[in-house]
């Protein structure tokens, strides 16, 4: 009997769905037979839709269930002999599906796609790792992360080695928590080091950006230069902060569009010819590099295929290139060098070679032919153990050539069309004789084997791409027409259009188009140092013309084409948010193009958000699991989701809605995340124990929107009074909250977590853990420890065991330099920061765009929470929040409650009461300048709660009467609040030792 393979999907991916997650154990004759005929229908899906120029993976997304139950019944070393064998029965029934060089399957591939399908489906199932995948080579040790450029330098990423079957790795970004898989992770911005923690347990750290140089230095294949080393008198890229100053020879600075997240860095492509040192403008005074003379560490001669690449954006040789090794100026040629070739992940050198300094070797001349996949090449002097490291992918023998050498975007949204045809001339194979893209494709994923081993690269044709500027933040690049929404117009908001540098000999421009008539045009800016296909035009002048219009067009007039490159509009994205049977329905969608939605479960906010796609009739798919979480917050969005990892969403934005009428029904199994899900929705009591102190911390940062969402009422107070039952557990466990500071500080204040006595630092190695995931209570955990950093005789640092010395090591790089001013009795050098005053009322007349003006670089280098910039930042989002602080300010009890801390600190704590009376804002001009006070409260609360942590019991009661005026300022000003607890706890400490001296 026949079976028609649609149906077959369609009757398999419904009753999957409504089965749930695999199940584990063995399956029967009958499951072997229904997963052989699916399995071979995706697979002829997969050809079908490759053979139609759509992307494979569609299949997936349109069948998700079918592929992770498909995959799991196959079970891990079978999956790649079915899918084979499948494969080759499909083409021996359809060998037109061939003729264009059909794409093998690969097994790590779709192991990588149905954890995707899993995900989009709200499972927690995984695919099985694959230990005897040819195409994922087995490895004994895994390098560390290294720091490099993304493709077309629009990113900084840290990649991960290893398969993502392998596991999760856990990156402590300055704190702040992600939870990411191989190959890589894009950074959100700028940090002072990445701590990653791979599946092992294994924990290595990477320094980002030094504060005092502000400038990373990454070679031309994107890898990042070692910030210990002399930058090379080459052609590099420069990610800096403030301009370039250089001495010696001109650099030939041309600036490249930021990176992601970058917001006030520049990334500049220099010539280090002739230049003998080099310094961002925000550097510290005098921090210099130098630049070597001689030869720098590289490749030399070799070739590339610019239009192949790794996972990571590392280029293809297909050429091998020479290595040349590092020379400084007056080396003597005794100093001899070893390189050692290897694969990634394996310890057994497959060459080894020694040359002089500045020799040319050709690393490749022992290494066993084909050369196909990653090497890496680890250079050495002979007799020392400092490494460093060269990473190339070969292919040698293959061969590339595109239809363009640049696709357009074309005139209704998408990039012309091409095709990229492939050869070889050796034993190395592509799995297909030629690539095409369609309109909205920029890559596709090709194998290239040797009849042993295979190994995925990304094909790609250099494109034109448009980007937004929000608020002088570049968001991602795009194919499609951008939505914008108006009020961002009024915002520092821009258009960067990236062309091919000949398309711009006559200058294009930019049109406001409504109903087909043209109202305004713009001109690129002026910007003589940069790539000129890289075109910027600044929006703000577009603001009042669409005011009153619904929607308008933004196009971009290039070689007598017309393309429409954004959408914007006057209104939100949606009025409202149904359930609609399966799924969810956006009422009133206005959005003209591709909409992809979050959505976040309120009696669940622990749970990663699931990603949706929204299609063109406004619907939303719902997994069957999501079906029956209560409550939704759904954030839409655009086009397509930034790469990192997604925060608690904002209410009050216009594209966030929130269906607070939804099915919920008790969640299966008796663990802490369902007791605490069935207690958010008004059943049961709330979990105690450790295990649930987690999510008592999510529940109390996040309380209000929750209890705006549908959430029980008491629940953040609850949680609070919880927390502060459990004492330094409480502070232990906010470890695995992956909060951020901000949001912690908020639950310290409201909890009286802030106040609590700390005697003794009972398990470094627990503290020490902290640190990495919640550092700002992991100084109150340290603060026993921090007399010792105050020089005095009395605390010798020699005294400490070393785990506790460790723990002080942390407190310099979470709060900066001003700790250590602080701790040692001398005034605070950066007191007036965060202070409202007479220039913030000044501030407050300006218009919103000149207010982002002034605001806009505090934290453009990343620093210590008590350094200015972080308290700048801090300060600036307690500005923003001041009609919401006004309400609470201006009550009569507030100012009883300032009246309260200056009385009590001036009764025995001289020192201590000029810190508070530095924040006071001076006379008012009337009531409704009230919030001008909040900065001056949040410190002083602050103080009396670390005096009361230090045993004064008089400043204990204080607190508990003071505590239900901070918890609203903390809720609002978190980040302010976290500043004002640090800065509180080193102030308090400088005066308990200097009253001890």
């Amino acid at each position: 009997m026949l079976v028609d393979p649609t149906r077959l999907l369609d009757d398999c991916e419904r009753a999957w769905r409504e089965a749930g997650e695999p199940p584990v154990g063995g399956r029967g004759p009958a499951a072997d037979v229904r997963t052989a005929l699916v399995l071979e229908a995706l697979v002829a899906y997969r050809l079908l839709a490759q053979h139609s120029d759509l992307p494979r993976d569609t299949v997936f997304a349109r069948w998700p269930a079918c592929a992770v139950h498909t995959v799991a019944l196959a079970g891990g070393p079978e999956l790649p002999r079915l899918m084979t064998e499948a494969h080759a029965r499909v083409l021996a029934a359809r060998p037109d599906l061939g003729a264009h060089g059909a794409a093998p399957e690969s097994a790590g591939e779709w192991r990588r796609a149905v954890d995707e399908a899993a995900r989009s489906l709200g499972w927690t199932w995984h695919a099985p790792t694959a230990t005897d995948d040819p195409i994922a080579p087995s490895c004994s040790a895994a390098p560390p992360p290294e720091l490099r450029l993304g493709p077309g330098a629009g990113s900084v990423l840290l990649t991960l080695p290893g398969e993502p079957d392998v596991g999760d790795w856990q990156l402590s970004a300055d704190g702040e928590v992600f939870v990411v898989r191989p190959p890589y992770w894009v950074l959100p911005g700028p940090v002072r080091r990445v701590e990653a923690t791979d599946a092992t347990g294994t924990t290595q750290v990477s320094p980002v950006v030094d504060p005092d140089t502000a400038l990373l230095a990454f070679a031309a294949d994107g890898h990042r230069i070692p910030p210990d080393e002399p930058l090379p008198a080459a052609e590099i890229c420069l990610l800096h902060a403030g301009t370039l100053q250089t001495e010696g020879a001109d650099p030939g600075v041309v600036e490249l569009p930021t990176p992601y997240g970058w917001n006030g860095w520049t990334l500049s492509r220099v010539s280090l010819t002739g230049v003998t040192r080099i310094r961002a403008s925000a550097a510290v005074t005098g921090r210099w590099l130098d630049v070597a003379a001689g030869r720098p560490l590289g490749w030399e001669d070799g070739a590339t295929l610019p239009w192949l690449m790794g996972d990571d954006g590392a280029p293809v040789w297909h050429r091998p290139p020479a290595l040349r090794l590092p020379r400084r100026a007056g080396e003597q040629d005794g100093r001899l060098w070893q390189a050692e070739v290897r694969r990634p992940g394996h310890e057994a050198p497959l060459s080894r070679h020694t040359g002089a300094p500045g020799a040319l070797l050709d690393p490749w001349q022992d290494v066993p032919r084909p050369l196909l996949g990653p090497y890496e090449i680890l250079v050495h002097r002979v007799g020392s153990r400092r490494r460093r490291r060269l990473a190339a992918f070969l292919a040698e023998g293959i061969t590339a050539e595109p239809t363009a050498e640049w696709r357009l975007l074309a005139p209704h949204g998408g990039l012309a069309p091409a095709r990229l045809a492939l050869a070889a001339d050796g034993p190395v194979t592509a799995s297909a004789h030629t690539v095409a893209f369609s309109p909205y494709e920029i890559a596709k994923t090709l194998v290239l084997g040797d009849g042993i081993r295979r190994f995925a690269v990304e094909a790609r044709i250099p494109h034109s791409e448009v980007r937004l500027e929000l608020g002088g933040s570049p968001q991602t690049w795009s194919v499609r027409p951008l939505d914008i929404d108006a009020t961002d117009l009024a915002g520092e908001s821009a258009l960067t259009v990236r062309l091919p540098e000949q398309a711009v000999a006559v200058t294009p421009l930019l049109a406001l188009v409504v109903e087909g008539t043209t109202l305004h045009t713009l001109r690129p800016e002026r910007r003589t140092r940069t790539r000129r296909g890289d075109l910027r035009y600044s929006l703000a002048a577009l603001a009042d013309t669409v005011r009153d219009c619904v929607k308008a067009e933004v196009r971009l007039l290039v070689a007598g084409e017309s393309v429409h490159v954004a959408t914007v509009r006057t209104q939100p994205v949606a009025e409202d948010v149904v359930p609609d049977g399966g799924g969810l329905l956006l009422r009133g969608l206005r959005h003209p193009g591709e909409l992809t939605a979050r959505l976040y479960a309120v009696f669940a906010p622990w749970e990663q958000p699931l990603t949706a796609t929204v299609d063109q009739s406004g619907r939303i798919p719902l997994p069957s699991a999501w079906r029956s979480h209560g409550p939704l917050i759904v954030h839409l969005k655009a086009g397509a989701l930034t790469p990192t990892a997604p925060g608690w969403p904002r209410l009050r934005d216009r594209d966030t809605l929130v269906l607070r009428r939804s099915l919920w029904t008790s969640p299966v199994g008796q663990g802490t995340g369902a007791r605490m899900s069935e207690y958010l929705a008004g059943h049961g009591s709330l979990p105690r124990g450790t295990d649930a102190i987690p999510y008592q911390w999510i529940v109390a940062a996040r309380g209000r929107d929750l209890q705006a969402c549908g959430a029980r009422q008491t629940a953040p107070a609850d949680c609070r009074g919880a927390l502060a039952d459990t004492g330094p557990t409480a502070l232990t466990g906010a470890a695995d909250s992956a909060l951020r500071s901000g949001e912690l500080a908020s639950v310290l204040a409201g909890s009286g977590l802030a106040a609590l006595r700390i005697r003794e630092v009972a398990d470094p190695a627990a503290v020490r853990h902290v640190w990495r995931q919640a550092p700002l209570c992991a100084l109150l955990l340290t603060a026993p420890l921090l007399p010792y950093l105050s020089g005095d005789l009395a605390y010798d640092v020699g005294e400490l065991y070393p785990g506790e010395a460790e723990l002080l090591d942390e407190v310099g790089q979470f709060l900066g330099d001003a700790a250590t001013t602080l701790l040692v009795g001398q005034a605070d050098p950066s007191g007036t920061v965060g202070r409202f005053d007479a220039q913030t009322r000044a501030l407050d007349q300006l218009p919103e765009l000149q207010q982002q003006a002034v605001w806009r670089s505090a934290r453009v280098v990343p620093r210590g929470l008590l350094d200015p910039d972080t308290r700048a930042d801090a300060a600036w989002q307690a500005f923003r929040a001041r009609k919401d602080l006004q309400y609470h300010a201006a009550r009569e009890e507030f100012r009883d409650g300032l009246d309260a801390i200056v009385i009590f600190l001036d009764d025995g704590h001289p020192d201590l009461a000029q810190a508070f009376l530095g924040r006071d804002p001076g006379q008012l001009h009337g009531p409704g300048e009230d919030w001008l006070r909040i900065p001056q409260l949040s410190l002083g609360c602050a103080l009396i709660a670390r005096l009361a942590a230090a045993g004064d019991a008089r400043a204990a009661g204080l607190e508990r009467g003071l505590r239900h005026l901070w918890t609203p300022v903390a809720s609002h000003a978190p980040d302010l609040t976290a500043v004002d607890i640090a800065l509180a706890e080193c102030l308090v400490t400088a005066e308990v030792v200097h009253g001890t001296g």
